[in-house]
């Protein structure tokens, strides 16, 4: 029960649909999902659009008309990625997030994947993070999520290094593709050498003492959609875990290519903080997750 997610009375229920997608012919099975979701339009008038961004997962918005106004977006999940993503928490840290406003709305779960509201904006490039303007607003957003209680009463407790000993574990150590198996052992360090990594990180970060909280896990620039004068938004919520709080905006938000400075990370901080303990309104509406 440590990472529990409690899915609170009056939450919005999630309908499941019978239906698989062909990840290589999506369409056939999109509009079956749709004949449920938006019984009005035509299928012969629907049109697609691929995001291309995700690493496993693919990414399809379903619209009419000539403008994407509204648009389902339809992920399909990535091969064999339930060996390492918990689907029902997914689920749940959707119907939370959603509770809270912090999420797009989840209009259903299909048999390899999920249907949810696609929420206008832009997505985030390194150079964009940078700006106060915006990383005061990611922060912000991010501290509303830190102050979800989704433990119901129990006390939550980070499973972060035991996830990554099951990464591990899945993770390959050669390929059968000479090509790929000389880039896995040129690029990738060895698996002794990164597990020695973690140890010393569990050894270090540990005894930090920081507060565990409901955390994003997944804040790649992309995932962050900027709607101008308006907010940020978050609208990814598959990895919502229980995780020390000081990892979530380090490890995501501020990748290695581009740290953060000292006034970047002391104003991150600050407003994360200033939003804990004395919530705002932002300009910011969600933030996105995908694998």
């Amino acid at each position: 029960m440590a990472n529990y997610i409690h899915v609170p009375e009056g939450a919005p229920t999630v309908p499941k649909l019978d239906v698989t997608l062909d990840e290589h012919d999506y369409r056939a099975g999109a509009l079956k999902l749709l004949k449920t979701l938006r019984p009005h339009w035509k299928p012969s008038e629907v049109k697609t659009k691929s995001f291309t961004d995700g690493i496993t997962n693919k990414l399809i918005g379903c619209y009419v008309g000539g403008s994407m106004q509204d648009v389902v977006l339809v992920r399909v999940y990535g091969n064999k990625t339930e060996l390492f993503v918990d689907r029902e928490n997914e689920v749940k840290s959707f119907r939370v997030l959603q509770m809270h406003r912090c999420a797009p709305r989840l209009y259903c779960t299909f048999n390899n994947g999920l249907c949810y509201e696609f929420l206008q904006g832009v997505a985030l490039e390194p150079e964009h993070i940078r700006s106060p303007a915006i990383f005061r607003h990611i922060a912000r957003q991010m501290a509303k999520y830190h102050a979800i209680h989704a433990h119901n009463g129990w006390v939550p407790q980070s499973d972060l290094w035991l996830r990554i000993s099951k990464f591990f574990s899945l993770a390959p150590t050669h390929f059968d593709d000479p090509e790929k198996d000389q880039r896995l052992k040129s690029e990738v360090p060895s698996t002794a050498c990164l597990r020695d990594e973690m140890i010393w990180l569990q050894q270090n970060l540990s005894k930090l003492g920081s507060p565990v909280v409901l955390c994003h896990n997944d804040l790649l620039c992309k995932n962050i959609i900027y709607k101008q004068q308006e907010d940020v938004s978050l609208p990814k919520s598959l990895h919502l875990l229980h995780r020390a709080i000081a990892t979530d905006w380090r490890c995501s938000v501020c990748p290695a290519r581009t740290p953060p400075g000292p006034e970047m990370s002391n104003s991150l901080t600050t407003n994360m903080l200033g939003t804990i303990i004395k919530p705002l309104t932002l300009g910011i509406t969600s933030m996105n997750l995908q694998v």
